[in-house]
């Protein structure tokens, strides 16, 4: 499915949550993906393979993949806000020297949870932990 980029200008609305998952494989991500999706979901993506016919689900109103070897934007569509926090997630990850594969979906739901929430120190301070 082509999406027409006048149709992203017009709808592209942000919700800037961030959801990290960690995968063994990418076997079936596209439908791990497509699980957060609402039916109204244009999904921006590169052009990498797994991708491909991820707008077919239901979930998923449609799929544009942004060529960077032409463009970085195509209307309002671009990655940017992906790659911003892949890169913050690679520093934040920095501090620790190495996680546990076992353990990294904690560490990666914290750091959604804080990305998340305006108020997460104080969110954080107000639970009986620290009482």
């Amino acid at each position: 499915m082509v999406v027409d980029p006048r149709y992203l200008s017009r709808r592209a609305v942000r919700d800037g949550r961030v959801r990290f998952l960690v995968r063994d494989d990418l076997r079936d991500v596209d439908a791990d993906i497509a699980e957060y999706g609402d039916e109204t979901v244009i999904l921006c993506t590169d052009q990498y393979s797994i991708y491909d016919g991820i707008d077919e689900y239901d979930e998923i109103d449609g799929h544009l993949a942004i060529n960077h070897d032409e463009h970085y934007v195509v209307g309002d569509a671009h990655t940017n806000s992906c790659e911003n926090r892949y890169s913050f997630l690679r520093n934040w990850l920095r501090r620790f020297r190495g996680v546990s594969k076992h353990h990294l979906q904690g560490y990666l739901n914290f750091l959604s949870w804080v990305l998340n929430t305006n108020d997460w120190f104080e969110q954080l301070l107000s639970t009986d932990f620290y009482k």
